[in-house]
């Protein structure tokens, strides 16, 4: 029954993260730029309208990059898609934007899992896609805030599409270590320079995993994936140190609160414990009740023998925790909702591998080392086959308590999905394009030189993530009025 269940819910998941995904893209079509789209899209839109072509626009993207970097902050490779946002383009690539960010998250967590699965964990591909579904319809779904996490350029690529090309990174990685191939191990360098220059709530996790994974080839004597592993690693932290040098980084830092390094870490440690309190919601215990029992059954060819639990669920926590402490560090807060939204894909990843591991731990205990010694193999296996019909049918029964709860307690309007849906047939979405589009006609056109505005009177959630400032000297209102070729924007709020 087991295998059934398994390929079924492969089956029925898949299909309802992709149909979940479509209204949450359709309402893409709404979105619009703001705040830093036009901030740092300033000088490489104007380049643009001159006639610049690709390679003019580029260069001016690189000197962006330059004077950040010595005036801001070091993340190169994220200052570089800044100064190149999408509305450069015009309002039908700022549309993309979700999307293109929706498809990044859940196919790099396809592509993360599947080595993971299928090649170490010796399981099906039935189980790496059901695992993989659950996973990204609990990362779209349930993520704290959406707005800014898949609707705003600036805020969802310095994030999300940097923590997706992270995960990329480790399924390249996981791939390569399983058969080295040339093309495979450049491409790992040339993502380690790339990633180095990002943001540093994805980035740390990186380096920790990396570097326990070289420790840990060198501690089995397999030299040449160590070595391998061992250069990434010297790329990786080299790009890094470029990153945190960066004189910028100083002038940026002095307007924030930073505390000493190891209370930041303690911070997270504790934050972590908060987080495991909040985020451990019914969604996340239907999940675990869906994937349970294909857990059991991959128990049965897998060569883990699930011998340190303590250890491998504190080095995840560590893992996770480890997220929020550039956060802690650097501002003395848990960050903004963007940075939250990737904290809270790493919780789903580290907490949904320690439920696997911890759930290994008590099968060997139970079911490989818990039936009695006389007993026949013929019999273990009747026994076991019974344990594989009881537990889909539990789980299927909590499962639809769950969603019932969830349901009557107004849970699933909460969901991204449902929000989309919503936002589309109440008008709400409609509402603010219309607003938006009388806001272009005035900054488009010419004559109209000092622009004031009043505030949006729709400000549908998701895709309403900010306005400009009632301060004509504001740094963004200038450089929008920059981007426009006006005297200045205000806001008139009341």
């Amino acid at each position: 029954m087991n295998q059934r269940y398994e390929k079924a819910l492969a089956q029925i998941a898949l299909v309802i993260l992709v149909l979940s995904l479509l209204p949450i893209m359709y309402l893409g079509r709404y979105n619009h730029p703001t705040g830093d789209d036009y901030y740092y899209g300033v000088t490489t839109y104007h380049e643009r309208l001159e006639g610049g072509n690709v390679f003019q626009i580029v260069a001016k993207a690189a000197h962006g990059v330059s004077l950040e970097y010595r005036q801001w902050q070091g993340t190169y490779s994220a200052m570089f898609f800044m100064y190149l946002p999408p509305n450069i383009w015009g309002d039908w690539a700022y549309r993309m934007v979700t999307t293109v960010m929706l498809l990044s998250l859940t196919g790099s967590i396809f592509y993360c899992l599947k080595p993971l699965i299928c090649v170490f964990g010796k399981c099906t591909a039935h189980m790496w896609i059901a695992v993989s579904s659950v996973a990204a319809l609990l990362c779209v779904e349930t993520v704290p805030s959406q707005g800014e996490t898949f609707f705003w350029y600036n805020g969802s690529m310095y994030y999300t599409g940097f923590f997706s090309i992270g995960l990329v990174f480790l399924g390249l990685l996981l791939r390569e270590l399983s058969e080295q191939k040339k093309h495979r191990f450049v491409l790992l360098l040339l993502l380690s320079v790339l990633l180095s220059g990002g943001n540093y709530v994805s980035l740390l996790p990186l380096m920790i995993l990396m570097i326990s994974l070289a420790v840990y080839l060198l501690a089995v004597k397999k030299r040449m994936p160590a070595l391998e592993l061992g250069i990434i690693c010297i790329a990786l932290l080299g790009a890094f140190a470029v990153n945190a040098l960066a004189p910028g980084n100083a002038v940026r830092q002095s307007g924030m609160w930073k505390i000493p390094a190891w209370k930041a870490v303690l911070k997270s440690l504790l934050q972590g414990i908060i987080y495991l309190r909040f985020w451990i919601h019914p969604w996340w215990l239907a999940a675990a009740l869906c994937l349970t029992p294909i857990f059991l059954r991959s128990y049965r060819n897998s060569s883990l023998q699930f011998r340190f639990p303590l250890i491998v669920a504190a080095f995840s926590y560590g893992v996770f925790c480890s997220m929020s402490c550039p956060l802690f560090y650097t501002m003395n807060s848990t960050g903004p909702a963007r940075a939250v939204s990737i904290v809270y894909y790493g919780f789903i990843l580290c907490t949904l591998f320690i439920y696997y591991y911890l759930l290994g731990v008590l099968y060997r205990l139970i079911c490989a080392k818990g039936l009695p010694h006389k007993m026949s193999k013929i019999d273990r296996i009747r026994k076991m086959n019974k344990t594989d019909k009881i537990f889909p049918a539990l789980g299927i029964i909590v499962f639809i308590l769950l969603i019932i709860l969830q349901t009557a307690n107004g849970a699933v309007l909460r969901c991204t999905t449902a929000k989309a849906v919503t936002l589309l047939v109440n008008g709400e979405a409609k509402a603010y394009e219309a607003e938006y589009r009388k806001r272009m006609l005035v900054l488009k056109n010419p004559a109209i030189t000092k622009v004031e505005f009043a505030p949006y009177e729709h400000q549908p959630d998701m895709l309403y993530v900010g306005d400009f400032s009632s301060d004509s000297e504001d740094p963004t209102n200038r450089k929008t009025a920059e981007y426009f070729k006006k005297e200045s924007i205000v806001i008139l709020y009341e």
